[in-house]
């Protein structure tokens, strides 16, 4: 049951950091990019704070790593870790402090974290099959949510950066999916896919339903993405319910049962991403 919390009164004499034209300009299209707004503590320290979080060894019932398997040599490599906020100070701060202002902006009302995670993408590392958010968040029954990328290294054409898709998440449909979970590929391919690049230091924050993609790395470095997922606190707080629902039926490999099957689980929380 979604807990009842009072709604947070909201006019546009309320913005904290954005202009009423870009919050028109994220609800038109689906997507607002925002260059440099990060503190500059924080944009230079991101790579660094990444990397400690690589570091940290696979354990259960903390951070949450996950692997993808190089098609070439048959080894693991990290593709994402989770549930990271509890132990990095300079993330939290700036996940519950700045972004989550802004994401109140576009919200029209308070906003609270869902989920974080960073991708990893490898030199050769898989892309991301082209999808649309929403039906990873069914858990606890929401619509309305909203991620922001925080670019650790530059996301450009060669790195694997993003592209999405603007206006039509207005339509606040879920698309015919292939086995993977990615948008049907006909469907896909009729698409007008819009680039996307970022630099540390920028903020992009795009709708659930907004439909997204990435591409393999060719470049010679490791692309590395911090996602952060918002929704309005009026639904409620899930960031705690949704951690333990995804340990629950789709763990990292260290909390795994040998003699589980975790397909079920990976049709919600491994929606078109090469996770094994």
């Amino acid at each position: 049951m979604l807990s009842k919390i009072p709604k947070y009164f909201f006019s546009s004499a309320s913005l904290k950091y954005l202009t009423k034209e870009q919050v028109k300009s994220y609800e038109e299209d689906g997507y607002l990019i925002i260059k440099n707004m990060l503190p500059a503590h924080i944009k230079s320290n991101l790579a660094k704070l990444s990397s400690q979080l690589e570091e940290l060894p696979e354990t259960p019932g903390k951070w949450m790593k996950y692997y993808e398997v190089d098609k070439r040599t048959g080894q693991r490599m990290l593709c994402r870790i989770e549930n990271f906020l509890p132990f990095s100070s300079d993330l939290s701060e700036i996940s519950y402090g700045l972004i989550t202002d802004i994401s109140t902006d576009l919200f029209g009302e308070q906003a609270i974290i869902y989920k974080e995670k960073i991708n990893f993408k490898f030199p050769k590392g898989s892309g991301f099959n082209a999808h649309q958010d929403q039906p990873a968040f069914v858990s606890f029954g929401i619509d309305k949510l909203l991620t922001v990328l925080l670019p650790i290294d530059p996301n450009t054409r060669i790195s694997g950066g993003l592209d999405m898709v603007r206006k039509i998440h207005k339509e606040r449909k879920i698309y015919s999916q292939n086995s993977d979970g990615s948008i049907r590929t006909d469907i896909e391919a009729k698409m007008n896919w819009t680039p996307v690049d970022g630099e540390p230091g920028d903020l992009v924050f795009f709708d659930s339903f907004a439909p997204h993609r990435s591409d393999i790395n060719f470049s010679t470095f490791t692309r590395r993405n911090l996602y952060l997922t918002y929704n309005p606190l009026s639904l409620g707080s899930f960031r705690e319910m949704y951690y333990e629902e995804k340990r629950r039926l789709f763990p990292p490999e260290c909390e795994r049962d040998p003699n589980k099957d975790y397909s079920e689980g990976a049709k919600v929380f491994n929606v078109a991403n090469p996770i094994k």
